[in-house]
């Protein structure tokens, strides 16, 4: 695969010891700026998103969904290429990499996934505009099957791995410091207890909202929504349809048998 991003990806993934390892829209931004909070604090830096960047006595950690990644940067003929093949694209660079898989409730990530992509003006490429989420559901470029097939493909990939690694859930970000006490171990060696109190202080949904404002600097913008449970505002008969859906129980199963 000969193309900029892809040689860029790799590239960062060779040089950076630890990686968080998702699918779009699980927790992964919320868990890169925390970190990066943490990081200030404990080492007395200025704050940085930029986390895979080499810095001095700091791990470098790549943020990334394996060939998701490139979504928007290669051609898209050659992208939903990729995402029929079901595989991903760097294994041989994560035989170095120390990963944190990073899951969510898949209908949770669906829901949050739809809004998501209509925010974003891909270049030369107009995702469907869905007008209803069963519709996007189905759909086989984005849809519900899409974010089965590549969980599964991680819980796989976490199997067979052999490195250092941890498995965490977005629900478990939500209710339990003791799990980010683990990831910061698991990456620092170490928790130190202000450094993360401070990070925490510093990403409450408050304040996350007021660093997507548009009056702040670009470096500190994202787009994070952290809803659940949009399931019920739906009628009975789609609730059925999203909660049956082929492969999401046995999904759900893996998951929380899997969970650190």
């Amino acid at each position: 695969m000969k193309f900029r991003r892809y040689n860029r990806i790799r590239t960062e993934l060779e040089q950076c010891p630890y990686l968080i390892f998702s699918f779009p829209r699980c927790g992964r931004t919320w868990m890169k700026f925390l970190i990066g909070h943490y990081i200030e604090k404990h080492f007395n830096v200025p704050f940085s998103k930029w986390l895979h960047k080499p810095r001095p006595g700091i791990p470098s950690i790549s943020f990334r969904h394996d060939f998701m990644s490139m979504t928007g940067n290669i051609p898209w003929p050659d992208y939903f290429k990729v995402q029929e093949q079901n595989d991903f694209v760097f294994t041989k660079e994560y035989k170095n990499n120390h990963i944190i898989y990073l899951y969510r409730n898949p209908l949770d990530v669906l829901f949050s996934y739809w809004p998501y992509l209509k925010s974003i003006p891909y270049k030369n490429f107009t995702p469907q505009d869905f007008r209803f989420i069963i519709d996007f559901a189905y759909s086989k470029q984005w849809g519900l099957d899409i974010i089965i097939k590549f969980m599964n493909k991680m819980l796989d990939h976490y199997e067979k791995n052999t490195n250092k690694k941890i498995q965490i859930t977005y629900e478990q970000m939500k209710k339990d410091n003791a799990i980010w006490k683990q990831l910061i171990e698991f990456i620092f060696k170490e928790f130190d207890a202000d450094a993360f109190q401070y990070a925490k202080e510093q990403t409450t949904f408050t304040k996350m909202q007021q660093k997507n404002s548009k009056d702040v600097p670009d470096e500190i913008k994202f787009y994070r929504k952290g809803g659940s449970n949009y399931i019920n505002e739906l009628s009975k008969n789609e609730q059925n349809i999203l909660q049956n859906w082929p492969g999401l129980k046995e999904l759900n199963i893996r998951i929380n048998e899997n969970e650190t």
